[in-house]
């Protein structure tokens, strides 16, 4: 297959779990024998260098237009315009050729420009969009988030309903895209690479020790999660808690059991790291299927995370871990208090689930399931 890629960036040229998940379709299509032509943007004045983002066997299936930009906005709105200002450039450069490509897959906003003139230009390649979280939809945590929320809506509503093809990770992510519009929904949920796996979880440690890792950012919890441990104290003390990722001191709660250690970028130091741990919480507010549940998973860590976005696809009640109803203080720290109260043998159960689950969602299964799906989409 002949494939369009739009996407407002990869790993590790720009960050983010969006960003991720593109750098990862395209390496697992490529590595098929697809043909993949990627539209990504970046920083001015960054250089790139594709082999540290896909092993040499995808490169050989890869062809790149890399665009410069910087969004220098601030006002209510600015994302959205930046988006769409990103569209059009990509729209002006592909117009000629566009007609040449089997399907177009487009992350976010990134096809706006293209699905605008397709009726006129008479564009019958099949489009698919995907919205990694659909966040514009789902709760926010404050009112600047659910200003941008309201902002974002209108326009990512119309991308929806004009694509031919819409992908979802699945559990709630497909509700809400049910709820927005009639257009077909493909469900792929993402995947972990085969070299995150261990062979077994490690041995429980004799404090319990929980594990956040995540940016500092107001739709992941830290607040609500603060306030949990807080009342958690009152009810168990014998406990670690630890926090990887870029959370400013003065953003840190204080507290003998908890331990940061900021952000980790080496992968085999954040392998270790996690894996040291029993429980990966993750409270977020709002989510699309998280990257850091799939990788604590594949190191043997049981899981207990809000039911937001398609988490429930990786987190079952009672088999590698626990659900949490939303992400109310009261909520999560009673959800830590049981997982405290677990045996041995139950955590043990737990672990060696997430670890069984995390096995059967590699790339090596998860790329022919998205390629299937992408044929089925061509076919009609």
């Amino acid at each position: 297959m002949k494939i369009l890629f739009l996407t407002d960036g990869i790993t590790p040229f720009v960050q983010g779990g969006m960003q991720r998940h593109s750098q990862l379709v395209i390496e697992s299509l490529a590595k098929r024998g697809n043909e993949i032509t990627v539209y990504h943007f970046v920083k001015p004045g960054l250089e790139v260098d594709y082999s540290k983002a896909f092993t040499k066997e995808a490169l050989e299936n890869i062809s790149f237009e890399c665009f410069e930009y910087q969004d220098l906005g601030w006002f209510p709105g600015h994302y959205l315009g930046a988006q769409k200002e990103i569209s059009k450039r990509y729209f002006n450069k592909l117009r000629s050729t566009v007609k040449s490509f089997d399907f177009i897959y487009t992350k976010g906003f990134m096809g706006w420009a293209l699905l605008k003139q397709k009726s006129q230009l008479g564009i019958e390649v099949p489009i698919g969009v995907k919205f990694h979280g659909m966040n514009m939809f789902q709760k926010q945590a404050d009112f600047k988030s659910d200003l941008s929320k309201f902002l974002l809506r209108p326009t990512a509503s119309w991308i929806l309903k004009n694509s031919d093809f819409i992908f979802s990770y699945g559990g709630k992510i497909t509700d809400i895209i049910h709820d927005q519009c009639g257009t077909s929904i493909v469900e792929v949920p993402t995947g972990i690479e085969s070299d995150w796996l261990v062979d077994r979880p490690n041995v429980n440690n004799p404090i319990r020790r929980f594990v956040f890792v995540g940016r500092f950012d107001r739709v992941k919890g830290l607040p609500e999660l603060y306030d949990a441990l807080n009342l958690l104290i009152k009810l168990h003390s014998d406990w670690e808690f630890h926090f990887i990722g870029p959370i400013p001191s003065e953003h840190q709660i204080k507290m003998k059991q908890t331990v940061f250690h900021g952000p980790i970028y080496d992968k085999e130091k954040l392998q270790t790291l996690i894996a040291s741990n029993d429980i990966l919480v993750n409270c977020s507010i709002s989510e699309g299927m998280p990257n850091v549940i799939l990788e604590a998973m594949s190191q043997g860590l049981a899981i207990v995370a809000t039911d937001v976005g398609a988490t429930s696809v990786l987190v079952k009640n009672g088999l590698n871990g626990m659900l949490i109803e939303d992400s109310t203080p009261k909520r999560i720290s009673d959800a830590l208090y049981t997982a405290l109260l677990k045996s041995d043998s139950e955590l043990t159960y737990w672990k060696c689930e997430s670890l069984k689950m995390a096995n059967e969602m590699t790339w090596e299964s998860i790329g022919p399931r998205l390629e299937t799906a992408i044929q089925k989409c061509i076919r009609g």
